[in-house]
């Protein structure tokens, strides 16, 4: 005789009913802008709901001295996580107090853009004790330390690769593949060695120093806006440098007029037909002869997790492609306290990684619209320093949460929400400096 269990469950209640399909009305679907068949499932949020999520989703976010910050990026899964990197520091130097901000947007993996945020900070900082020490330092020189200090990072990165091998590129590319293998193992170095992938990974730059009592700027980049206050109480914001990607004409025509007769230097507007950014620490594989990705990074799994193939590296006849020589401005910060009552004052400076202009793509704004819009999020919330820390508003956050959706409740939640296995938006780091 045979048996079985049954379970029984209980009829669900009127109640339950109604949860389920409250559940499901917060639940919508969206293309997330990008046009096609495919739909993605999000929750919906309440206003008040998509600030505190926005920041319980970011890496980062706070207010250190004049300096407000957030780092996001919404996807969680491991392989996602994001490769940009900050850093705000205060400096106590001779003659008074600096303050050092900078952002790093990673690509490739995060060992290049970690080695810089370790190293290059703390190498700033050294030379510019040692200028104002000696009281050589002037506009000028600082501005030069910093071009330095950039390049020397990126050197040490290639030179660290390069010292494995102390052949000439002609020997290293009729060595065989077993004793390239064998020189390596007797130096203790495998395909995993730190030295070995930072090649094959890099770093945009964006840096800036502020003098004491807030007098001078000093902007280093591998996208800075800075806001002022007309004597109307207007505000606006104009970019203080120039963005070095395959979308700037004067970045494409400066690689083509480095490499004449390669029209593969740049192919749709990217380095060898690979890189988007022009000026970048890292990326080693584009600084130096073709037969080190040939015989030694190509036979690294990362060479081809990376992306990069066959193809990209047979284009490299000349080296470098991409620069490791940044731009460097300098500016004498307007103030209240040096401008004349009719002329505009310096408020802010916003430093970012280019997530945050990517956020507004789909919805085909001009720069000039966006930096109308952000100078006006600027100029609502702006409140000097001295304000109560513990109230004062996070301005990189308010940017951020207009930048995902502002007023636009669908698209905020879709941002923040969407069940998605891939990231749906590049990491996004903002930094506003505040000189009020």
């Amino acid at each position: 005789m045979s048996s079985s269990n049954v379970i029984r469950l209980p009829s669900a209640s009127p109640n339950a009913g109604i949860r389920a399909l409250q559940e499901v009305d917060d639940f919508a679907s969206t293309d997330m802008g990008w046009g096609g068949e495919d739909r993605w499932t999000y929750r919906t949020l309440t206003d008040n709901q998509i600030t505190p999520e926005m920041l319980r989703l970011s890496q980062a976010h706070g207010v250190d001295g004049h300096v407000d910050h957030i780092s996001f990026q919404p996807c969680q899964s491991y392989e996602a996580r994001s490769q940009d990197r900050y850093v705000v520091q205060i400096w106590d130097l001779p003659g008074g107090q600096w303050t050092f901000s900078g952002v790093f947007d990673g690509h490739g993996s995060h060992g290049t853009v970690d080695y810089v945020v370790q190293h290059l900070p703390a190498k700033v900082k050294a030379s510019l004790h040692g200028a104002l020490a000696s009281k050589t330092a002037s506009p000028a020189s600082i501005s030069r330390l910093l071009s330095d200090v950039i390049t020397e990072i990126d050197n040490t990165i290639t030179h660290d690769f390069l010292r494995l091998f102390p052949q000439r590129p002609d020997d290293l590319g009729r060595a065989r593949d077993k004793d390239i293998a064998a020189h390596l193992k007797g130096q203790g170095v495998g395909p995993n060695s730190p030295n070995i992938l930072r090649c094959m990974q890099g770093s945009t730059a964006l840096l800036t120093l502020v003098g004491p009592s807030m007098g001078h700027l000093w902007v280093a980049n591998l996208g800075d806006f800075l806001v002022s206050k007309t004597p109307t109480g207007t505000y606006k914001a104009r970019r203080v440098n120039d963005v070095h990607n395959g979308g700037n004409p004067q970045e494409i025509r400066r690689i083509r007029m480095e490499h004449p007769g390669e029209p593969e230097c740049v192919i749709n507007n990217r380095v060898l037909g690979f890189l988007a950014p022009t000026r970048a620490i890292g990326d080693t594989w584009m600084k130096i002869p073709a037969v080190y990705s040939q015989k030694v990074l190509h036979r690294t799994k990362e060479f081809w997790s990376s992306g990069i193939s066959e193809v990209n590296v047979d284009r490299i006849k000349t080296p470098p492609y991409v620069s490791n020589v940044p731009q460097v401005y300098h500016e004498q910060l307007r103030s209240r306290r040096s401008s004349s009552s009719s002329g505009d004052v310096d408020v802010a400076l916003i430093i970012c990684s280019d997530g945050l202009v990517d956020l507004y793509e789909d919805q085909d704004f001009e720069e000039e619209f966006i930096l109308k819009r952000w100078a006006a999020k600027i100029g609502e919330k702006i409140a000097p320093v001295s304000a109560n820390r513990a109230t004062r508003l996070n301005l990189a956050a308010h940017l951020l949460r207009d930048a995902i959706g502002g007023d636009d409740l669908a698209r905020a939640s879709a941002n923040l929400t969407v069940e998605m296995e891939e990231r749906w938006m590049d990491d996004t780091t903002i930094l506003v400096h505040r000189f009020l």
